[in-house]
Formats: C-alpha cells, sequence, structure tokens
C-alpha cells in the first residue's frame, strides 16, 4: 500500500524493471522500440529472450517474424498498426510467458493464435479496434494465464457467454475496459478467486446497469479498481456501493471519479460497515460541500485510507464530533495527496495513536496548522512525509519527533525551511533517513541533524560548506546536488558512505580521498566547474575504471578551466607525461648530463694523475722530486729512488731527466712504475 501511492506509473516501470532484470541471465534483450521498424530493420539473435518491439509501425504479424526466436519469453508489440496476426506467427515460441499486443487494430480477437503458447502468463489484448469481445476455445488451453486485460472504449455489450471461455484459467489479475454499457447479461459472474480486478468502464447513462454489474462481482476479488465513471453527468443520485455490504472484498480504488457528496457520504457510511481494509481515490471530482459524518461503529475494519488529486476545495469541513477519536484510533496508514487540506485539528492528530504512515504533501498545511500545541501526535508513526508545504521553522519540526521513538523516515522536501541556529534540535533518536531537499537551508545544518542517520538529503538548497558531519558515523547515502559547495574534504572523515551525489555545485578539484573509498557503490559528480589539470587525469581514470555506478558518466563531466578546455569531456583531456611529472622529467633529462661528466671524470683521472718528476744529476749523484718538494741526498741512486717509489702507484707516471755533465745533455722520458724503473 505504501509503495502504491508514489504512482502508478513508477509502479510499472519498477515491476517492468525488475522483470527484465530477472530475465537477463537467460539471454538477450533487445529494445527497437520508436525505431520505425520493420521500415528500419531490428537486428535480434536467435538466443533473445525479452523483445521490444512497441511504438512501431508493424501491421502483420506472420511466422517468419520470430521464428527463428524459439526461447522468446516476453514479446512487446504495443502501439503498432497490427490489423493481421497469422495463425501460425507464434508456432515456435513455446516459451512466451509475456505478450502485449495493445493499442493496434485489431478489428476482432476470435481468431487469435493462442494454440501453442501454453506457457503464456501475462496478455495484453487491449485498446483495439473490436467492439465485441469474443473468446475462442483455443483460451482454455492457457492454464498458466494469471494476468490478462482485455476490451477497448467501443465496448457496449457483455453477453452472457462473453468470458465462459476463462473458466478454469487460474487468473489473479484482470483488467476489463469498456464504453458506457447499455446491455449486461450477468458475464462477470463467472470470475472467482481474484487478487485484483480492475473495471475500467467509462459509465456515466446506465447506472443502473453499474449497479447490477458490480453486484455480480462483490464475491470475485480482495481488491477491485473502478476507473472512469461518472455518477453525476445523468443528473440522478443513483447509489451503487451496496455491492460492498456484504462482499469479500477487502481493498477499493477509485480513479478518475465524478461524484457529489451524497453519493460519497454514502459510499463512506457503506465502506465504515463493510469489511474494506483499505481506500483509496485518485482524481476525484465532487460537487458541494461535505462534512464527513461518522456514524457509531462496533467493528470498523478500515486501516489505510488514500486520496490523492481531490479538486474541490470545499470537500471537507472539520467539526468536533464524538466517533472521530475511536475511528481515527484505527487508522494505520493515512496518506492525503494534492488535496489543498490547510489544518489537522489536534483532535484526530492525537488520536492516530496507531498511525505508522503519514503523507500529506502537495497541500497548504505549515508548523501551527499541523502541530497546533498538540499533546503528542502520532506516537507510533515510522514515517512522516510533508513534502510541498508551508513549513518554514526546522528547528519547530525537528522538535515535533522527540517523542516518534519509531520514525525512522521524515521528509519534508520542497518547502521553505530554515535554519535557525539560535534554537536547539531534539531529534527523535530513531531517525535514520531524512530528507530537507529543495529548502533554504544553510550550511550550518550539520551541526544540529541527528547522529543516527543512514540517509541524508540536503539537495538543492544554499549549502557552501560542509561542518560538524563527521559525527554521522552510520552515514551511507548523502545527497547534496545542486547546492554551492567548493570542496568534498570535510566528507573524508567518513568511511561507510556508499552513495554519493553532489553534481550542480562548485567544485574544481576532486579530492583523492574519493577514490579511494572502497564502499562506494553510487556517485554523481556531474555538471561541476572541473579544473582540467594533470590530476583530472586520476579522476577520469577512476570514473572509468571504478565498479561503482557513475551517474552522467562521461557526458555531464567537463572541463570549466582553463579556458581553451572549456567544455570538453575530461576523459577526453591528455597531458604529456613529463607536463605532469616535472621532477621526473628534471632527473631524467640530467642523466645524459652526469654520464658525460662521469666519463670526462674517468678521462681526467686517468691522464691527470700524480706525476713525479725526477731530475738526476751524476756528478752529484742526487735526485729531486719537485711534486714530492723535497731534496734526496743520500745513500746511492737506486735508493733515493727507491725513496720515491714507495709513495708512487702504480698508475702514477715519471717524468725522468738524466743530466750528464761530460758531454753537457739532458735526456727525458716517461715511464710508470709498472715498467720497472725500479729495477732499471
Amino acid at each position: 500500500f505504501f509503495s502504491y501511492y508514489i504512482s502508478d506509473f513508477y509502479c510499472r516501470l519498477q515491476i517492468l524493471g525488475l522483470y527484465l532484470l530477472l530475465s537477463a541471465s537467460w539471454g538477450h534483450i533487445i529494445n527497437c522500440t520508436k525505431t520505425n521498424y520493420p521500415t528500419v530493420s531490428c537486428l535480434f539473435p536467435s538466443d533473445t529472450t525479452v523483445l521490444d518491439l512497441s511504438h512501431n509501425s508493424i501491421r502483420r504479424i506472420l511466422w517468419q517474424n520470430f521464428s527463428r526466436v524459439m526461447g522468446l519469453k516476453q514479446l512487446f508489440l504495443a502501439f503498432n498498426e497490427i490489423t493481421f496476426i497469422a495463425t501460425d506467427a507464434f508456432e515456435n515460441n513455446p516459451h512466451l510467458e509475456l505478450l502485449d499486443i495493445s493499442h493496434n487494430c485489431l478489428n476482432a480477437i476470435s481468431s487469435l493464435p493462442f494454440m501453442n503458447l501454453l506457457a503464456l502468463k501475462h496478455l495484453d489484448l487491449s485498446n483495439n479496434e473490436y467492439s465485441e469481445i469474443t473468446l475462442q476455445d483455443e483460451f482454455r488451453n492457457l492454464q498458466n494465464l494469471t494476468f490478462l486485460k482485455i476490451g477497448s472504449p467501443q465496448i457496449s455489450t457483455l453477453k452472457a457467454n462473453t468470458f465462459s471461455e476463462l473458466e478454469g484459467i487460474p487468473l489473479k489479475q484482470f483488467h476489463l475496459i469498456t464504453g458506457d454499457i447499455s446491455e449486461y447479461e450477468g458475464s462477470l459472474k463467472m470470475l472467482k478467486s481474484l487478487d485484483t480486478l480492475i473495471l475500467e468502464l467509462n459509465m456515466w447513462a446506465h447506472l443502473d446497469i453499474l449497479k447490477s454489474l458490480l453486484g455480480d462481482i462483490s464475491n470475485a476479488t480482495k481488491a477491485l479498481q473502478i476507473i472512469n465513471v461518472n455518477l453525476t453527468k445523468s443528473g440522478k443520485n443513483t447509489s451503487v456501493d451496496s455491492f460492498l455490504i456484504h462482499s469479500k472484498i477487502t481493498s477499493i480504488a477509485f480513479q478518475n471519479i465524478s461524484t457529489n457528496v451524497f453519493q460519497f457520504a454514502r459510499f463512506l457510511r457503506v465502506i465504515l460497515s463493510s469489511d474494506i481494509e483499505e481506500v483509496k481515490a485518485d482524481t476525484l471530482y465532487t460537487t458541494g460541500n461535505f462534512t464527513p459524518c461518522i456514524q457509531p461503529f462496533k467493528n470498523l475494519r478500515l486501516r489505510r485510507i488514500f486520496f490523492k488529486n481531490l479538486d474541490n476545495p470545499y470537500f471537507l469541513f472539520f467539526f468536533p464530533q464524538p466517533t472521530i477519536p475511536k475511528f481515527a484510533s484505527h487508522i494505520t496508514h493515512l496518506i492525503v495527496i494534492n488535496c489543498q487540506f490547510y489544518f489537522f485539528p489536534c483532535l484526530i492528530s492525537d488520536s492516530l495513536t496507531k498511525l505508522e504512515i503519514f503523507d500529506f504533501s502537495v497541500n497548504k498545511l505549515s508548523e501551527k496548522l499541523l502541530f497546533p500545541k498538540c499533546h503528542k501526535p502520532f506516537p507510533q508513526l515510522r514515517s512522516l512525509t510533508i513534502n510541498s508545504n508551508n513549513f518554514e521553522h526546522l528547528a519547530f519540526l525537528g522538535n515535533a519527533t522527540s517523542h516518534m521513538k519509531n520514525l525512522v523516515n521524515f521528509s519534508a522536501s520542497s518547502n521553505n525551511i530554515y535554519l535557525e541556529s539560535r534554537f536547539a534540535i531534539n531529534w527523535t533518536q530513531s531517525l535514520l533517513r531524512l530528507n530537507l531537499s529543495r529548502n533554504a537551508i544553510c550550511s550550518d545544518v550539520f551541526a544540529y541533524l541527528p547522529e543516527t542517520l543512514l540517509v541524508l538529503d540536503l539537495s538543492f538548497n544554499d549549502i557552501s560548506t560542509i561542518t560538524g558531519i563527521e559525527k554521522m558515523k552510520w552515514l551511507q547515502e548523502i545527497h547534496l546536488s545542486g547546492n554551492s559547495l567548493f570542496s568534498l574534504a570535510e566528507l573524508s572523515s567518513l568511511s561507510s558512505v556508499q552513495v554519493l551525489h553532489a553534481n550542480r555545485n562548485k567544485i574544481s578539484v576532486l579530492m583523492s580521498y574519493l577514490m579511494e573509498t572502497p564502499v562506494l557503490m553510487e556517485v554523481n559528480l556531474g555538471r561541476n566547474p572541473f579544473l582540467c589539470d594533470c590530476e583530472i587525469q586520476v579522476a577520469s581514470n577512476y570514473f572509468q575504471n571504478t565498479a561503482a555506478t557513475v551517474i552522467g558518466w562521461p557526458l555531464e563531466y567537463q572541463c570549466d578551466l582553463p579556458g581553451d578546455l572549456n567544455g570538453t569531456l575530461i576523459n577526453s583531456v591528455a597531458f604529456p607525461w613529463t607536463q605532469c611529472n616535472p621532477g621526473y622529467s628534471v632527473l631524467l633529462s640530467s642523466v645524459p648530463l652526469l654520464i658525460i661528466a662521469f666519463v670526462l671524470i674517468l678521462y681526467y683521472r686517468k691522464w691527470k694523475q700524480n706525476r713525479y718528476t725526477i731530475y738526476y744529476n751524476e756528478h752529484i749523484n742526487t735526485a729531486i722530486s719537485p711534486t714530492q718538494n723535497s731534496l734526496l741526498e743520500t745513500g746511492s741512486t737506486k735508493v733515493q729512488l727507491g725513496t720515491i717509489f714507495s709513495n708512487m702507484t702504480a698508475r702514477d707516471n715519471i717524468h725522468l731527466c738524466c743530466f750528464c755533465e761530460h758531454n753537457n745533455t739532458m735526456t727525458t722520458s716517461y715511464h710508470s712504475l709498472s715498467e720497472g724503473l725500479l729495477g732499471e
């Protein structure tokens, strides 16, 4: 029930998405919707299990169209121009479980080929051009069929045997579409054991027939939904609610219904005395001023109330009644969306002692009109949703939850809420999910939020810095999109964040810690003014290779600076390695110089070693070594030379000068110690 009011369309998408996801392991899922098929070809392999060809221009279905895909399980052909389906069209598709051929141009459904579709579970034949429902004997073979949607606005008669072929089929959901029925012969009596029956009747003139029709289905289903009925157009105050008095229906829903307050008041009285546990009304058109009058009751079964899109601003006028507290004490779910409510009296709020789900989104409530100094309203509340109202004071709203010990979800999006830092806020300690998006909340808010949160949504506020968030150690999801944040550095203290949304901010540099968080499963940082320098390549590589889901990648991740890269996708930015590593570049460029220097040093050391010059005078028998700055005069010349040689190495050179006085000549020679000069 709680998921119902999100919207019927959204729920359908969820169901289809889950169905497709579960099917992914079977084989290929091919989507060729809106491709102008068959004018434009659509290639689907033979192992295709899910094929969507809806919203195209198909006119005929022949055997060869799907004969190759023998493992096909789901086939969507809605919104085409189909006028003919061959008798052998699905002969090779015995595993088909879902077939949707709604919104086409079939003039009859009596000859459709269902003989071979024994596995079929879901069949939609609605909104074609046939004006009479005639089912052939082959329908009896569909013993696995649980969902059937059939009919069109052209249907005006339902004969006694219209649905006789459905007998014995284990249907759980049956959706019938008709026009304004003028002839009815009790054909719906054969429907039994349904979970859900949807009657989209488009009736207004023959309300007596409507009353008879509803009487026939009173014990056919647990949940009944009535769509497109105008109870006021005929000008009669015909009552059609008597079928509920002794029915087995526990859930009833009205969608797009026109009624007056007299008829609605009677419906309410009947519901309160029936076994109905759940009432839903979506798009209810009413006329006149209605004041609810709750009659005394003994065993109220009603627990869940859902109103959406109530167009009469004068529909509800409240005045105290002694039965209201008792009535309210039974309600567990109260959802009133877009009904122009502006006041919630304490007599009701204090009496809703069992209320678990409360949603009054898109109304005109404010702090004092929802909590007008009430005692302790909604003590058992688990979920409180007040989106799109006129609330302003965060402190008031936070303190109003302090006694709600079971509250885990609080959503107050799209109001005018701001923070007054001079007031302390005493939140309930059970709160796990808080949504304050699209308000006027400033940066200081984190210090005033509960520490227990798992999910926090502050998107589209006036937040420029994140301070005080380190206390939220259990935070798993944080949504900060559409603010004025320049940095996410403060989030480095949180190690449990799995979902991070901070797109549409002023973040230019991505912190490295974001790419080092192993638990991150989903991230959205697109549409920020990124500075594309060497560091952006690291971020780009992370987004490209991470196992986390990167929303908007790569189209929403573009450079803002420098100017010559403005608008460039960051995954296409590349800088030279040397530009991004200047230290290594200098080191590498110096290597050749070091090699040259080393070679020169070796060369120098080879030719610039210790050089000894020895002057020998045979007359005075002396030798002198200028490099040693010493004069050798004692002993023989061999001894003198040995003294010099003892200080030399094998690599040193000797410049030997010998002076011969007898012929006044000088001889010069170069030697190394390794030449054995000492021996000479």
